[in-house]
């Protein structure tokens, strides 16, 4: 428990960290772009977000549970393949679809991610999470130097400063991660075995189509917003959005270090006390967070973002009770990861996204960003529920 202790400050401190580079960003791109320059940013990560899901089924959960039953480089073999053939497709569709002058930089960052994710999967399943913690600051920062760096010395580029800089942080991260690997886990070879892929597709699907379908509960309302509502209304909501899931950083940072930890102990009643307590560390932490950002004067959000942004506190403040359920629910969401039981997570998922879908074709048209928050605080806190409920039944 001291160790879990421990890794769970650290990996609290990291993310805190990661927390304030996220929010320069954000500060940076609305200040120099607005509303329309963040709705395009917030629609490229969406995107890239939904490629990763679809790449991570052999670049992330079943990396870290297979690791030391299958070794790193039949893992390996199968991410770099895989991972390369799934961002490049995915990017190719999700242009055609919308921005297609994204393409390029969208299918690069796809790729690039993919590979880093691979990596941080294995210092999951090894219990190495300074490792882990490491990149994941790494990256925003860079990209935070990076992108006004391209903004200082090519002005006339506009928001793609953003896309340039992610490219060269991701690729820095990348070529890190592969020193790091080889020091650590040990040098990887070509070995490509069928029943490796069968293993990790097996696992690997179920957790990211329980992935996908929450993804779409968190973001399909950024695509209807843009359909009905357009562009700039997906860059005042995303601000919203990306402060409201900030709040989520204690109980991100607790479920890596229990993932991580039950992936060792299994499904025993340490492991079942640990999850419990650790939930509400995460409840109580989150429910400080939510007070201090929902009392802040609606005069600071204007300060910081811009005039656009005035709507910024009342999405938090509509948004606040499914940020609490899930501060809760991504805890008990890693565990039922940790022990293979994946179907609760995809049934949990699939009701979420009934909900949202439901909610967003009756409110999103006639609310707007209002219904938006509506729409995604309802699915939350149904798809939370269901999760909490099935971890309390379990015997």
């Amino acid at each position: 428990m001291f160790n879990t202790k421990k890794n769970i400050i650290l990996t609290v401190i990291v993310k805190v960290s990661i927390l304030l580079l996220n929010f320069a960003i954000v500060v940076l791109t609305t200040q120099l772009w607005g509303a329309e320059g963040k709705g395009v940013i917030a629609i490229f990560t969406a995107d890239l977000a939904l490629i990763a899901i679809f790449s991570n089924v052999f670049t992330g959960s079943s990396v870290s549970f297979y690791l030391s039953k299958l070794g790193n480089s039949k893992l390996a073999t199968q991410a770099y393949l895989y991972g390369a053939i799934i961002s490049v497709v995915g990017a190719l569709i999700m242009s055609s679809l919308g921005n297609f002058t994204l393409f390029l930089p969208l299918m690069i960052a796809a790729v690039l991610l993919s590979y880093i994710t691979f990596h941080s999967s294995m210092y999951i399943g090894s219990q190495k999470i300074p490792y882990y913690n490491f990149l994941a600051i790494l990256q925003p920062l860079l990209l935070l130097i990076f992108m006004y760096g391209f903004h200082f010395f090519a002005e006339g580029i506009g928001y793609f400063a953003y896309f340039y800089g992610q490219l060269s942080s991701l690729a820095i991260v990348l070529v890190i991660a592969f020193v790091i690997t080889r020091k650590t886990i040990g040098k990887t070879k070509i070995d490509y075995d069928k029943l490796s892929f069968h293993k990790m597709l097996n696992f690997g699907w179920k957790v990211e189509l329980s992935n996908f379908l929450q993804f779409l509960n968190y973001r399909l309302s950024f695509y209807l917003l843009q359909y009905f509502v357009g562009i700039n209304s997906v860059g005042i909501f995303s601000i919203g959005v990306t402060i409201s899931e900030a709040i989520w950083i204690f109980s991100k940072s607790i479920s890596v270090v229990q993932y991580s930890n039950v992936l060792q102990l299994g499904d025993t009643k340490v492991a079942r006390k640990e999850t419990k307590i650790v939930s509400l560390y995460s409840l109580v932490a989150s429910i400080l967070c939510v007070a201090v950002v929902v009392l802040l004067p609606q005069q600071v959000f204007t300060f910081v973002f811009g005039d656009e942004f005035s709507e910024t506190k009342r999405i938090i403040a509509l948004m606040s009770p499914g940020i609490l359920a899930i501060a809760i629910s991504n805890v008990y969401g890693n565990y039922f990861s940790a022990i293979g039981n994946l179907g609760i997570l995809i049934a949990k998922s699939a009701i979420g996204l009934a909900i949202t879908i439901l909610l967003s074709l009756i409110l999103i048209p006639t609310l707007g960003i209002d219904g938006a928050c509506l729409v995604n605080t309802g699915s939350y806190l149904v798809s939370s529920i269901i999760l909490i409920i099935w971890f309390f039944k379990k015997k």
